[in-house]
């Protein structure tokens, strides 16, 4: 015989309305002490409860489905977007909601099966700003929830990820902490807001430590080994003492080309990366580096998307900005004869030392 609410409540001690309340993740039960709605929720499990999702969807015309748009093609499969999705289906399985994943590259298709599906909570992976566009105007008109996890805030929905403009600017404080006054730059065009503002808050680090940038030591192409081959042939008075890639990619690129040339990490060239990557770890000499935080931003996401307690609060601008987290590895150290001590006030951790999941 099937379990009922009835038989929950029986043996948590508590009336049907707090079990169904508890079970649905419903905000009125936050009124409920939390060794109540545990003790419902250890009855339920005990008792072997499964919630009918499709009698209650048929019965309430809600359905418990949350849809992720982006660009998931073969060449879009890299473990970030992995490590995002993985933390999104977790935390939506925590709340019984089903994950349904639709391509970017046929909008009006998948916008038209998450209308026809009565799907009420999307998250944009797109980067694409007319696709981002049409998204948000699309889910305004048909009352639905919107929230990217790339780029910022779009036609008035919210957006979260990493504050790409404060961890540029620690790794800057990091650097010149340890003695270092040359610090090169390798970026990318500027076409996205990520780029921009990893670049905005290098020059930051820069003023903070009254520094101004050197053109010679920053390149915006995609060109980095050219670059970095540029930069290390510099006069030995004006080579960087250091180099920040605003990607792990370009980070190893920086630390292949300077063992190639004869020169040694960290001893003649510190070098710090941005994404903490699997390649960030197995580099030649790994790779001090930003941790990126795709599997929080995942869980972070539904959260606010669903109207769930979060830890952060959102900017004007409708930013919700994850505090980043530099990791030092070996690629950095301090610059040689220099008597100055690291005062940095970046949260660093040493030794990859990662957080909790």
């Amino acid at each position: 015989m099937a379990v009922t609410i009835n038989d929950i409540a029986r043996v948590a001690k508590v009336d049907k309305a707090a079990v169904s309340l508890t079970l649905r993740d419903h905000p009125e039960a936050n009124r409920l002490r939390p060794e109540t709605r545990e003790r419902i929720r250890k009855a339920a499990s005990d008792l072997g409860y499964r919630r009918n999702l499709i009698a209650w969807s048929t019965r309430t015309g809600i359905v418990n489905s949350l849809a992720v748009i982006g660009r998931f093609g073969r060449e879009g499969a890299l473990s970030y977007t992995n490590m995002m999705l993985f933390g999104i289906l977790t935390t939506c399985t925590r709340y019984g909601y089903n994950i349904r994943v639709y391509p970017d590259n046929s909008l009006e298709f998948s916008l038209g099966e998450i209308a026809g599906g009565r799907i009420f909570h999307v998250i944009s992976l797109s980067v694409d700003p007319e696709i981002r566009r049409k998204t948000a105007l699309f889910c305004r008109a048909e009352g639905i929830n919107l929230l990217y996890l790339f780029e910022g805030a779009c036609e008035g929905f919210p957006s979260l990820n990493t504050d790409n403009f404060a961890a540029a600017r620690e790794v800057v404080q990091s650097l010149t902490a340890l003695g270092h006054r040359r610090i090169g730059l390798l970026c990318v065009p500027h076409n996205y807001l990520y780029v921009k503002e990893r670049h905005e808050g290098y020059l930051a680090g820069l003023r903070d430590a009254g520094l101004k940038p050197d053109p010679a030591l920053i390149d915006c192409s995609d060109s980095a080994e050219t670059a970095v081959e540029r930069m290390l042939s510099l006069p030995e008075n004006r080579r960087p003492t250091a180099i920040f890639g605003i990607g792990d990619t370009l980070a190893v690129e920086a630390e292949r080309t300077a063992l190639r040339m004869g020169l040694k990490v960290p001893d003649d060239l510190s070098i710090f990366g941005f994404g903490n990557s699997d390649y960030s770890r197995a580099a030649f000499v790994p790779l001090s580096t930003v941790e990126e935080s795709p599997h929080d931003c995942g869980v972070l996401g539904v959260n606010v998307l669903l109207g769930k307690p979060v830890d952060i609060s959102p900017r004007e601008d409708g930013r919700y900005l994850i505090p980043p987290i530099l990791i030092r590895r070996e690629s950095v150290a301090p610059l040689k004869n220099s008597a100055k001590k690291s005062n940095s006030r970046s949260r660093i951790k040493n030794n990859d030392e990662r957080k909790p999941s």
